[in-house]
């Protein structure tokens, strides 16, 4: 089971965000907050395995607040959600950042990730911030080629299913040659040797 503490500002987000979750048996959430300070009382007395943070767009309190845990706390896994691109965001040194347009099985995807010691960066996040997202790997990740983009995974679940490259193309509405790239970059990553490889990874990792 993974524990999750969701931090939300506003209830009827909050509960929203706690009711998807809990669709899923693997995950629990074990407690919620208004804000960082909030958060931050509840991860000693609760020791969630993932703390959920919506950041909105003056965001300072919750990023501090997210620094500051992996500080106090650095083995507890924190999930950064934003509804807008700024570079500022990465200062908080977090485990996976996702726009909230993003859909609600790829957050719970992204949670069983995190959870199973995976880097998450949202392609969408990155855009934009290459070089403050790069500075950010080498400050907190000495090995950036472990983190995969959501994309990536959703390619490798494909590939776990037995589809082509051709048929991931057609589903992804994506070139084959673009999907052969992809596949090439993920196999580089992973340090893994093929597509079989691959398919027992994502097994392994449970997102199949």
């Amino acid at each position: 089971m993974i524990n999750v503490l969701m931090v939300n500002g506003t209830r009827l987000l909050r509960e929203s965000l706690i009711y998807l979750i809990e669709k899923d048996s693997e995950l629990k959430v074990i407690g919620s907050a208004e804000n960082g300070v909030q958060a931050l009382e509840l991860c000693k007395t609760l020791a969630p395995d993932i703390v959920l943070i919506d950041v909105d767009s003056s965001g300072c309190e919750e990023i501090d607040a997210a620094r500051l845990m992996k500080t106090r706390f650095p083995h507890m896994k924190i999930i950064i959600l934003t509804s807008h691109k700024d570079s500022k965001i990465f200062t908080a040194g977090a485990d996976g950042y996702l726009l909230k347009s993003i859909k609600g099985s790829e957050l719970i995807l992204a949670v069983k990730c995190v959870a199973n010691n995976m880097k998450l960066f949202h392609q969408d996040v990155l855009d934009g911030s290459e070089m403050f997202f790069e500075n950010y790997m080498n400050k907190y990740e000495p090995r950036p080629d472990s983190s995969l983009t959501i994309r990536e995974i959703e390619l490798i679940k494909y590939i776990a299913e037995g589809k082509t490259n051709k048929e991931i193309a057609g589903i992804l509405y994506l070139s084959e040659g673009r999907i052969k790239n992809i596949v090439t970059g993920i196999l580089k990553k992973s340090a893994l040797q093929d597509r079989t490889q691959l398919a027992v990874y994502a097994i392994k990792q449970r997102y199949v």
